[in-house]
């Protein structure tokens, strides 16, 4: 009997265990269209924007490049739209799931750095930026996959320690081939 049930405990453990595992980049590697709201403040956020995005995600060499374009709309006044693109692309480092934009430089010297790390179903983007003055700004992507053809995107903006701005979109799997 306490055999079985330590048996019963050890494939409890090896499943969770197994389910907690980190994703691979493979899994984020698509194209994902969504849509959202930013907010702006701490505490009690106030939602300012409507946000539809297009994130295409795909392997290179030696890493994954992100690209991605954001239409985001005033919700007082839907006539002021921007859109926004970018792309980053990252390489392996020596410690699994962690990689570094081509591009990342020093924050103290004015550059912008900029890493990315896959724990559990999350992808997340960091990017710091010190100014001459010592003020500083992250920004944060988390992708988190939901499953494999759905995911959420939590886009974080935090100044001198204060949240600045968020945004969260639902993002559907468009296409898993970006080419």
């Amino acid at each position: 009997m306490r055999l079985s049930i330590a048996l019963g405990f050890a494939a409890a453990l090896v499943a969770s265990v197994a389910q907690a595992a980190d994703r691979k980049v493979d899994e984020f590697v698509g194209r994902w269209i969504g849509t959202g709201q930013a907010t702006e403040g701490a505490g009690s956020p106030v939602a300012t924007q409507s946000r539809d995005s297009e994130v295409v995600i795909e392997r290179v060499a030696d890493g994954f490049k992100v690209s991605w374009t954001t239409m985001s709309s005033d919700l007082d006044d839907g006539s002021k739209a921007k859109v926004k693109a970018s792309s980053l692309t990252f390489k392996k480092t020596k410690t699994p799931g962690l990689f570094v934009d081509v591009k990342s430089g020093d924050p103290l010297k004015g550059k912008k750095s900029t890493w990315a790390r896959i724990t559990g179903d999350a992808l997340t983007i960091n990017q710091l930026v010190v100014a001459a003055d010592g003020q500083w700004d992250v920004t944060t992507y988390e992708r988190t996959l939901s499953s494999s053809d759905r995911m959420k995107l939590l886009f974080t903006r935090i100044k001198n320690g204060a949240v600045a701005r968020q945004a969260r979109l639902e993002m559907q799997l468009a296409s898993r081939s970006t080419r």
